[in-house]
């Protein structure tokens, strides 16, 4: 895996540090007793010094790879470079060992032993061999244990993600056909057909196409940006029957933005959430600004916040940000000053 920040703490901790060169002294007897047998005439005290010098080996590629293991998991994440990390963790399996062989060899070795270590032989391949299968086997189990956790975690994020947008659904569904919506609609809908029976007829098909949206895009995690701006339309033209001239809406998006996607029912909620929460009226008209460069879209509106509280179920924005979680790194910024409130996410 290369190891988790936390787990590389644990493995640093004193604890850790004790345990693990307990196990290395224990190898390091079997090692030594093996190296023992095959001892060299002239040589005193050949069992100690064949033990120190298995102890500083193991010693030396165990923490060095446990070291360079966290460098990789510090700079890597397993989530977006996956290809990177294993390659690394396979270099670090294959060409430490090969390095502290050499290493150890040339400035240990006889330093222990008290004669020079010969490259070419048997035992010394051996080592070798041992040490890079070793080290690739420990390694192949922490990259296991880490894609089980990314696995792990992906499958909870999905299921978030799924609890997530059925609660968007819902909070969108609510917010167009909740009774107060319905109610001024059909009071707006009513003055209409006898003042003007033309524009009537257009409100009811722009109605029709909030609804008609709403259910039809309700189970899609994106849309063209382009569609949504569609809908947003006529849920603008909706509102404007209603307020008049005392809520205006400039949307400037270029063909670039258009062709991308954003996750559906985003911009209605922005949109809804400014005219829910502001006064509207000819001395505080509202504006609302809908503006992109090409890899975030801005929903700025002036902030003039209505004294008496707004029923609000406050999870339209929560779940914006959830959702956008699960379908990109990039943030969700959201600004509050003074004069304006603004919401830039972005498109993907």
């Amino acid at each position: 895996m290369a190891i988790s920040s936390k787990a590389f703490q644990k493995l640093s901790s004193s604890k850790d540090i004790i345990v693990r060169h307990l196990i290395i002294a224990v190898i390091s007897l079997a090692f030594g007793y093996l190296s023992y047998l095959g001892a060299p005439k002239g040589v005193s005290h050949f069992f100690i010094r064949a033990y120190f010098s298995n102890f500083i080996y193991i010693a030396l590629i165990w923490n060095g790879n446990i070291l360079l293991m966290g460098i990789v998991d510090k700079y890597y994440d397993i989530n977006t470079e996956v290809k990177k990390k294993l390659l690394l963790c396979a270099a670090v399996a294959l060409f430490l060992p090969i390095i502290m062989h050499y290493t150890y060899s040339f400035w240990f070795f006889p330093l222990v032993n008290g004669f020079d270590c010969t490259l070419n032989s048997k035992e010394s391949y051996t080592y070798l061999i041992v040490s890079v299968v070793t080290t690739l086997l420990v390694n192949s189990v922490y990259m296991s244990i880490d894609f089980f956790n990314h696995w792990r975690k992906t499958l909870v994020e999905k299921e978030e993600f799924k609890r997530t947008s059925l609660s968007a659904e819902f909070e969108a569904l609510k917010n167009q056909v909740n009774p107060h919506f319905l109610f001024n609609s059909l009071n707006t809908l009513s003055s209409l057909i006898d003042e003007n029976p033309v524009q009537a007829n257009e409100f009811v098909q722009k109605l029709s196409s909030v609804y008609r949206y709403v259910l039809t895009h309700r189970d899609k995690e994106t849309v063209l940006l382009q569609d949504e701006v569609d809908f947003i339309k006529s849920y603008i033209f909706l509102n404007k029957i209603r307020f008049g001239e005392n809520l205006n809406i400039h949307i400037n998006l270029n063909e670039a933005c258009l062709q991308l996607n954003i996750p559906t029912l985003t911009l209605q909620m922005l949109v809804e959430n400014a005219i829910k929460h502001n006064v509207i009226s000819a001395s505080k008209p509202l504006t609302v600004y809908i503006n992109c460069d090409n890899e975030y879209i801005e929903v700025t509106n002036n902030l003039q916040a209505k004294l008496m509280t707004v029923e609000s179920s406050g999870i339209g924005l929560s779940n914006i940000i959830e959702r956008y979680k699960y379908l990109t790194t990039k943030q969700v910024f959201i600004n509050k000053t003074e004069t304006n409130f603004s919401v830039k996410v972005p498109l993907v």
